[in-house]
């Protein structure tokens, strides 16, 4: 059994086909966080991908944020899936996982709102084991908040979302269930897991403390405070059993270092492995002994996370039906919804498009009666569009069928002093002469009366000649002072802005063009930082 997480960071956003992509990890549960994508969103490419069912969960709150997704082969279908930690998500569904343990320490506001930033798909499964034993495995898929230091409302968010995590993956374990809980859980464990961890905060971060109390003793840090002695400590509920669970990396690999799985994609911390572990696969202690392996893959590009896979000995058991949650079963992939987005879509036929695309795409055939009453009742809404655009004057129905005939203004245009306009109506007279001839039309012998009386067209118009545009252009667009070379390695700096909220915002500085890295690394980044407006300032000072 093969079972790969990772945090994507826009599905939308992959440069490669989803069935390549996921059929080149080798997995065969492929769980997927910061998808990034809301239902409205949701294209059949990515729902429905050859050889996989998929399970998503959206959020409520924000378009384009946060989101997990998990693909499961056609060989690993389980048999319930569910969204959310709650069953708040999930009462219209059929074939929910349940097992929601005891949920007396949350208030039912607070459990929805946990549950609205689409962070959690469960899916459970049957499995064979090695020695022929057959038992089930859920498997939650979960993307844990970050915390905003300047936002206490968001640290207070994670703590509790740690807390009801804790609590349904103990529940299901005591089920009967063996339970997997992978995903990016936004937080390090020990020392090990970071590039340059500040020793004296590192052991007291409430999210550390969590995570240190949810593994078992061999994966503990005994450095790392005892949640017990913080009163009102809110990651764990009064009904917490912890230390069920195992990192399967650590199990497997104890001492391994640099096994990060995030990187800053500004600095390009990339390239020096200058990160941190913050994508987990948390195995409970009965069946981490199963475990055969567990690798990080930071070859994988196409996000700031790379992938981490397990592998287990033993396979999965498929169901021959997919659950209710499936992607499939969305009533805008089966052809009896459409979506908003068809609307705005232009066909070469004149057939309606919702009969069209259910005859052609899901093999459904309406009555000539049923199309004939469609196309009834969709002429009368074309005559009441005819109608109105017939009602409208003259001048703005040819605007509104041929566009403006004016052509979008040049920046250039504004360095020019426009000439007069000869095609106007004289207003003094009432007298409409946009019909007298253009001043090249007039032949020698011809006299234009409106210009004999016109002395503003015997005024020369200026003209900006190249020269003057060029130097316009130049104090318009002053750009930033030449590149310093950096103190380290003597190479010009890149240019940076401060995009932080705060007194500095917008705030342009120089920096190493190197990559993030150790102050032990050479090939890392130097300590230069320059201002820019402090360049400025130095060199009107010199002058």
């Amino acid at each position: 059994m093969k079972i790969l997480t990772w945090n994507i960071n826009g599905i939308r956003a992959a440069k490669r086909n989803l069935k390549d992509l996921f059929d080149s990890l080798d997995a065969d549960i492929i769980c997927l966080q910061e998808t990034k994508v809301t239902r409205d969103q949701l294209d059949e490419p990515t729902a429905i991908v050859d050889g996989y069912n998929s399970y998503f969960s959206f959020s409520r709150k924000r378009s384009g944020y946060s989101g997990v997704a998990t693909f499961c082969r056609d060989s690993a279908t389980p048999f319930k899936s569910e969204e959310g930690l709650h069953s708040s998500l999930s009462m219209k569904n059929e074939n929910v996982v349940g097992c929601y343990g005891n949920i007396q320490d949350f208030t039912e506001d607070e459990l929805e709102s946990l549950d609205a930033e689409g962070r959690t798909i469960i899916t459970q499964h049957k499995i064979r084991k090695e020695s022929g034993d057959e038992g089930d495995l859920a498997i939650i898929n979960v993307y844990c908040p970050r915390v905003d230091p300047e936002r206490e409302d968001r640290q207070v968010y994670q703590l509790r979302f740690y807390a009801l995590l804790q609590l349904r993956a103990e529940a299901l374990l005591n089920s009967g269930s063996h339970v997997i809980v992978l995903g990016d859980i936004n937080t390090t464990h020990k020392e090990i897991d970071h590039c340059d961890p500040d020793d004296e905060c590192f052991i007291r971060k409430p999210s550390r403390i969590w995570l240190n109390q949810f593994l078992w003793d061999q994966d503990k840090d005994p450095e790392i405070q005892d949640f017990r002695t913080i009163e009102g400590f809110q990651a764990v509920t009064s009904n917490a059993k912890g230390g069920c669970f195992s990192d399967t990396l650590r199990y497997l690999y104890p001492d391994k270092k640099e096994a990060y799985t995030n990187w800053c994609s500004l600095t390009g911390a990339r390239a020096t492995n200058y990160g941190r572990r913050l994508d987990y696969i948390f195995t409970d202690i009965g069946l981490v002994c199963d475990s055969k392996d567990c690798v990080v893959m930071p070859e994988v590009e196409g996000s700031d996370h790379c992938p981490c896979k397990a592998v287990f000995h033993g396979n999965f058991v498929p169901s021959v039906k997919c659950p209710s949650l499936c992607s499939k079963s969305m009533p805008e992939f089966l052809g009896k919804q459409q979506k908003l987005s068809s609307f705005f879509v232009k066909r070469s036929d004149s057939q309606p498009s919702s009969i069209k695309e259910s005859e052609e795409e899901d093999g459904f055939s309406s009555s000539q009666e049923e199309k004939q009453k469609y196309i009834s009742n969709n002429k009368s809404s074309f005559k009441r569009e005819n109608s109105i655009a017939s009602k409208l004057p003259s001048a703005k129905r040819q605007k509104n069928d041929q566009g403006s005939l004016s052509k979008q203004a040049s920046l250039k245009n504004f360095f020019f002093i426009p000439k007069p306009n000869v095609h106007t109506n004289d207003r003094s007279s009432g007298k409409d002469t946009s019909q007298e001839k253009k001043p090249e039309e007039f032949s020698k012998g011809d006299i234009n009366p409106k210009m004999a009386n016109d002395n503003t067209t015997k005024t020369e118009t200026k003209t900006v000649t190249s020269g003057s545009s060029a130097q316009a252009w130049k104090q318009l667009l002053k750009g930033p002072p030449t590149a310093p070379l950096c103190k380290g390695h003597k190479e010009p700096c890149v240019l940076r802005t401060v995009k932080k909220d705060g007194p500095n915002k917008g705030k342009q500085f120089f920096v190493c063009n190197r990559p993030e890295g150790h102050c032990s690394n050479p090939e890392a980044r130097c300590d230069v930082f320059i201002w820019v407006d402090k360049m400025k300032n130095d060199s009107k000072t010199k002058k």
